[in-house]
């Protein structure tokens, strides 16, 4: 107590935030990367659902090869991304030029594309806010 004011209070107040700013940047890190992997997965169902690659292999292959990154920084904030591996799989998502023709006569034509990340990006917006609303209010609750 000095001059008449208890700050012990406020003392262990501001401990409990410094050790909350110590975690955060874990706990943000983590929910990157799951909300990362759930836009993975939410690719491979589009995949599914639009059929790209019937023949079988080729779907299995793109499948396979779809996952989320490293949270790293970028611009001073964390950021994670959810990729597809594979070789074709950004051909088959934005199209490609072939050359050649069916019968070989040099004729070029465009095959378009699924856009099967962009309807996928969509789809997880909506579920993504709200799971950064529930985040910010677990974050708020720890304090």
């Amino acid at each position: 107590m000095a001059n008449g004011f208890d700050t012990a209070e406020i003392e262990a107040y501001m401990r409990d935030l410094s050790d909350f700013g110590r975690n955060v940047p874990k706990q943000t890190k983590k929910f990157l990367k799951k909300e990362a992997t759930k836009l993975s997965k939410e690719q491979k169902n589009e995949i599914k659902s639009i059929g790209v690659g019937q023949q079988g292999i080729t779907e299995r292959e793109i499948l396979a090869r779809g996952k989320s990154g490293k949270v790293y920084k970028y611009g001073g904030a964390f950021s994670c991304r959810a990729f597809n591996g594979h070789p074709l799989a950004h051909l088959l998502d934005q199209g490609y030029l072939h050359r050649g023709g069916k019968n070989h006569d040099g004729a070029e034509t465009f095959v378009p594309g699924y856009n099967f990340i962009e309807k996928a990006e969509r789809q997880f917006q909506a579920g993504y806010f709200r799971s950064i609303d529930e985040f910010i209010d677990d974050m708020v609750d720890e304090i």
